[in-house]
């Protein structure tokens, strides 16, 4: 990955090499970990020959030759800046949201199983989700009424 340096083009985190049409992207492994850069990476397979190469505790380097070869290499570059942070938006959401995905999931899967429904009942088994103590399950035409039979009259 090293080029004539009389060729290179340096921004920010991108290593431009018109010549050879590559672009170099350098990635700090704290901050976006191997499995987003690879879900990053992963997007541009259609768009590029894709290396990853580098120290996981380090510097991970990925080079990407555009298969097209009139493609806009600070374009991919910075496309690909933007997939790193998308992947990595996801994922930490998804960490957060693991523990109310797998009860969702198990509520799912135990709800037609009568051994298990009291594990999942809120209350205290003399009520059932039609009843309404509050009185708020009016259906809308009796609430509203039917608009259009009132403009008639």
């Amino acid at each position: 990955m090293n080029y004539m340096d009389s060729d290179k083009d340096i921004k920010g985190n991108l290593e431009i090499c018109t010549k050879d049409g590559v672009v170099t992207v350098s990635v700090n492994p704290k901050i976006y970990p191997l499995d987003v850069i690879y879900s990053a990476a992963y997007v541009f397979l259609d768009r590029a020959y894709i290396i990853i190469d580098g120290d996981p505790d380090e510097e991970i380097v990925i080079e990407f030759r555009p298969k097209d070869k009139g493609s806009d290499l600070e374009s991919l570059g910075n496309e690909f800046n933007n997939e790193l942070l998308s992947y990595s938006v996801y994922k930490t959401q998804s960490e957060k949201n693991s523990a109310i995905r797998q009860l969702v999931l198990q509520r799912a899967l135990f709800t037609n199983d009568p051994e298990l429904e009291d594990i999942f009942s809120t209350s205290s088994g003399t009520e059932s989700y039609e009843d309404d103590p509050e009185g708020i399950a009016v259906p809308w035409e009796d609430k509203f009424g039917d608009k259009s039979e009132k403009k008639k009259d």
